[in-house]
C-alpha cells in the first residue's frame, strides 16, 4: 500500500510535473502515490487536460498563497485527496480551478440526469415594443424593421438603428428579454447595449433635444457614444447616472436589495436620493434604500463576465449564483435550509454549458447537493 501522502504535496507534484519540473526524487513519491487505482484515475483525468490547464494558469489572478491559506483553514489532515480538491475548488486553486473546468467541460454522458438535459441555456432573443405598442419578437434572422424615418436593421448581433437625422418628434422605444434570453442592440447615437436575462431598456428613436436620456430595469452593460453636447443619463430605480462616454454595468434587479453601478472606463456620476457620487474604472458603486452610497474598488470581471458569454464567481453568495443560474436557465430554485444562501463559491464557466455539469461542480465542495425536477432545482444541505 503507498504511503500516505501530504495532499499539499501531492498538488504540488502533479503541478511540478505537468510543468515538466519534476525531479527524479519527486517523481518516485508520485508514482508511489499513484499506486492507489483512484489517485491514478484522478491523476488521468487531470493530465488529460493539462493543456487546458497551462490555460488556467495563465489566467488565474488570485493569491496562490493566500489561497493556501484559506486551505489550511478549511480542511483537516485527514480529509483525503478527492475531499481537499473539493474544498480547495470552492475558494479556487489553480489546480482546484482547472478540476472545476474539467468537470464542466467533460462529464460522462450517464451522469447528467434526463431531466436536466430538458434545460437549455438562454438564446439570443428579445421583444420590441415600438412607440405605438406594436410588439415585434427578435431573434438572430436577418430583417429590417422601418418606423418614422428609422430603420432598424436585426442581424445575428442584435438589433441596429439607423436613419432619423433632421427628425426632431422623440419616440421611444422599449426592448425586453425575459427569462433565458439575452439580447444586444446599437442606438441611433451608436451607443451599444447589452441586456441579461429579465431585463428592459426604454430608449427613443431618435435622440433629441440637448441630452440622451434612457431607463434601464434588471441588468444591462453600455458603451456610450462621446457627445459632450449631449449627455447621457441613464435612469434606475429613481436612481441616475450621467456620463459623457464610458463602458459601465448596471445591475438593478426589483426583487433585489441592492443597485449595482460597476466602471470599467471613463467617469460617471451616480445620484440616488440626497446622494451623489463620482466613479473611477474598477470602482463600483452599492446602493441600498435609505443609505449612502458605497464605493469599492472590484475586479470589474467579476460583474461583466455575463457578456463574453461566461458565469464569474469569486467568493459569491450561493444566492446570487443560483438568482443567475435562475434567470439564465429559465427554472425555479427552492431552498431546503434558507440559510445555505449565504455559503459562498467561486466558479468560472460558460453560460452555454449544460446546467447539470454546473451544478455538479458546486457539488464537489461537499457542501451543497441539487436535485432536479422538471424545471424545478431542490437545494439540499450536505450536513
Amino acid at each position: 500500500m503507498a504511503a500516505k501522502t501530504d495532499n499539499e504535496t501531492i498538488i504540488e507534484l502533479i503541478n511540478k510535473q505537468i510543468n515538466g519540473e519534476l525531479t527524479s526524487e519527486e517523481q518516485v513519491v508520485l508514482e508511489d502515490w499513484l499506486k492507489n487505482p483512484a489517485n491514478q484515475m484522478l491523476y488521468d483525468r487531470l493530465t488529460d487536460k493539462r493543456l487546458i490547464l497551462k490555460k488556467r494558469f495563465e489566467y488565474d489572478e488570485y493569491n496562490v498563497d493566500k489561497a493556501w491559506q484559506k486551505v489550511n483553514k478549511r480542511i483537516s489532515p485527514k480529509l483525503n485527496i478527492r475531499r481537499w480538491i473539493s474544498y480547495a475548488a470552492a475558494i479556487i486553486l489553480p489546480l482546484a480551478l482547472f478540476y472545476v473546468v474539467y468537470q464542466l467541460s467533460e462529464v460522462p454522458q450517464s451522469n447528467t440526469s434526463p431531466m436536466a438535459e430538458s434545460i437549455q441555456p438562454g438564446q439570443r432573443k428579445a421583444v420590441l415594443v415600438l412607440s405605438d405598442g406594436q410588439q415585434v419578437e427578435l431573434s438572430a434572422a436577418d430583417t429590417t424593421i422601418q418606423t418614422h424615418a428609422i430603420n432598424i436593421q436585426i442581424d445575428s448581433l442584435g438589433a441596429h438603428y439607423e436613419g432619423g437625422a433632421g427628425n426632431n418628434e422623440q419616440r421611444y422605444n422599449t426592448i425586453q428579454t425575459s427569462r433565458g434570453m439575452e439580447y444586444s442592440l446599437k442606438l441611433a447615437d451608436g451607443t451599444k447595449v447589452w441586456l441579461n436575462s429579465e431585463s428592459s431598456l426604454r430608449y427613443p428613436e431618435n435622440f433629441t433635444g440637448n441630452t440622451r436620456e434612457v431607463y434601464a430595469s434588471g441588468e444591462v452593460y453600455l458603451e456610450v457614444t462621446k457627445n459632450k453636447e449631449k449627455p447621457f443619463y441613464v435612469h434606475f430605480n429613481d436612481k441616475r447616472i450621467k456620463v459623457l462616454g464610458t463602458e459601465f454595468n448596471v445591475r438593478a434587479y426589483p426583487d433585489e436589495t441592492e443597485d449595482l453601478v460597476t466602471l470599467v472606463e471613463g467617469s460617471v456620476a451616480l445620484s440616488a436620493a440626497n446622494d451623489e457620487v463620482v466613479l473611477k474604472p474598477n470602482e463600483q458603486a452599492t446602493c441600498r434604500a435609505n443609505k449612502a452610497i458605497k464605493v469599492n474598488t472590484v475586479n470589474t470581471t467579476l460583474y461583466t463576465a455575463w457578456k463574453e458569454g461566461r458565469f464569474v464567481y469569486r467568493d459569491a453568495p450561493l444566492e446570487q449564483i443560483v438568482n443567475d443560474l435562475a434567470r439564465w436557465y429559465d427554472v425555479e430554485i427552492f431552498y431546503q435550509n434558507k440559510g445555505m444562501k449565504q455559503e459562498r463559491f467561486s466558479l468560472n464557466t460558460n453560460r452555454r454549458a449544460n446546467i447539470q455539469l454546473i451544478l455538479e461542480a458546486l457539488e464537489l465542495t461537499e457542501t451543497v447537493q441539487f436535485k432536479v425536477s422538471g424545471r424545478n432545482i431542490v437545494i439540499q444541505s450536505v450536513n
